[in-house]
């Protein structure tokens, strides 16, 4: 009988949503569950954040999602999660035109 495989290697390390999978360091809560403090990001989302932010000051102005997903290289999931971490802190603000916008609050 032969095993259903994914093409995907990284499948096989990865837990489907909803389920408890991998390793988590000692203390660790799943995201989107009780605990986390608001505009939490990970270790990785820092840089994110930090990438986001640069672009917006060096563009001195309001930029689209998918103006800084361009131009940070970030994917736009990344740039998604890092606008909704700066914006709990307080540091953007999204407005709806015709696209969505980022601009920067009054540091």
């Amino acid at each position: 009988m032969r095993e259903n495989r994914s093409a995907d290697p990284w499948s096989a390390f990865l837990a489907p949503s909803g389920q408890s999978g991998g390793v988590r360091p000692p203390g660790a809560v799943p995201a989107g569950e009780p605990g986390r403090a608001a505009g939490y990001a990970e270790p990785g989302a820092e840089d994110a954040c930090r990438r986001v932010l640069a672009q917006l000051r060096a563009a001195n102005g309001p930029l689209s999602l998918e103006q800084i997903h361009h131009a940070t290289r970030l994917g736009l999931l990344e740039v998604a999660d890092a606008v909704d971490v700066l914006r709990e802190r307080g540091l953007v603000a999204v407005e709806r035109e015709i696209d969505e916008v980022v601009r920067l609050t009054g540091e």
